[in-house]
């Protein structure tokens, strides 16, 4: 059997199919490729498909930015069924035996009042910890504490099927939120009951899924860069002089850091609480910083070996 190398910087963009587990697959095309030390950017729930970012090498380094990125979904849900994941896991039953259907007027206006920054519970079934222990571990032991609830993020809800008791939404959601919750939130709302039967991630930050490749046809030339990983990244342009300092830990004026528009763009970023930024120096990626009061500040450096072909 062949050596496996570490992964390259950069990463993949991932198609994953309804049925394995997110962890599955990242071993599968480690396998494929035979590389080591790959991550991904987000979780997906074996019954869920869609987009995942895969990443190796440098890469690693922003997990955290590109894992925080916002999530776009398809999700089926079906009225009048509950279970006991939240989703098509189950055990699923049927609390109500014949409960009055909500009008398509009725889901909407829940979804929108569901929208904008909302405290969601997660799953019971979930990897949240709870006094140090997932909460999944704890619900198969039998414990029935539920999660603390967490404050997330729900841009937009839209109802785009509505057939009796199924329902097809398009969500684009904060890194964190559960759809499960929201499946099942909207059934207590409604007073039927609900749960999520199938969901698909069509985006994860600027990656969508016209850019994925399945795991069973993932080839090394399917590796993006760095660069290409992150170009859509909120940014800052420096010189090489200060690339080096802020290599140093060195603190820069805002004003001594050219950029031009990509500057503005930046500070706008920075403005509406989306930092960190992805700092560029002679067309690279040079690391993580941020911007405040009027001052650029390193945050995570990549070593002068890592992502450098220059002399």
């Amino acid at each position: 059997m062949a050596r496996r190398t570490d992964a390259p910087d950069g990463g993949i963009i991932l198609w994953k199919p309804r049925g394995p587990s997110s962890r599955a697959l990242l071993d599968q095309v480690q396998q494929r490729l035979q590389w080591r030390g790959l991550g991904h950017c987000g979780t997906l729930d074996p019954l869920a498909s869609g987009v995942m970012v895969l990443i190796g090498g440098a890469a690693r380094r922003f997990q955290q930015l590109l894992t925080g990125h916002d999530k776009r979904y398809l999700a089926t849900v079906w009225l009048g069924v509950a279970s006991g994941s939240d989703d098509a896991e189950g055990p699923l039953y049927c609390p109500v035996p014949a409960p009055r259907w909500p009008t398509t007027d009725q889901i909407a206006h829940q979804l929108e009042k569901m929208t904008g920054q909302i405290e969601q519970v997660p799953p019971a079934y979930s990897a949240v910890r709870i006094a140090g222990r997932r909460s999944y571990q704890r619900a198969r032991a039998g414990d029935t504490t539920a999660p603390p609830a967490r404050t997330v993020t729900v841009h937009s809800m839209q109802l785009i099927e509505h057939d009796q008791q199924r329902l097809r939404l398009e969500i684009a959601c904060g890194s964190g939120t559960y759809i499960r919750s929201i499946a099942r939130d909207l059934g207590r709302e409604l007073g039927c009951q609900a749960s999520l039967m199938a969901l698909r991630r069509s985006a994860s930050g600027s990656h969508d899924a016209s850019m994925a490749v399945l795991p069973d046809r993932v080839v090394a030339s399917d590796w993006l860069s760095l660069e290409q990983l992150l170009a859509a990244q909120p940014r800052i342009e420096v010189s090489r002089e200060q690339a080096l300092r802020l290599a140093q830990g060195q603190r820069l004026p805002v004003d001594e850091v050219t950029g031009g528009n990509t500057l503005a763009d930046a500070l706008a970023a920075e403005g509406r609480g989306e930092g960190p930024l992805v700092v560029w120096s002679e067309e690279r990626v040079r690391g993580l910083a941020r911007i405040s009061d009027g001052v650029l500040r390193p945050r995570r450096w990549l070593a002068a070996s890592d992502n450098d072909t220059s002399d």
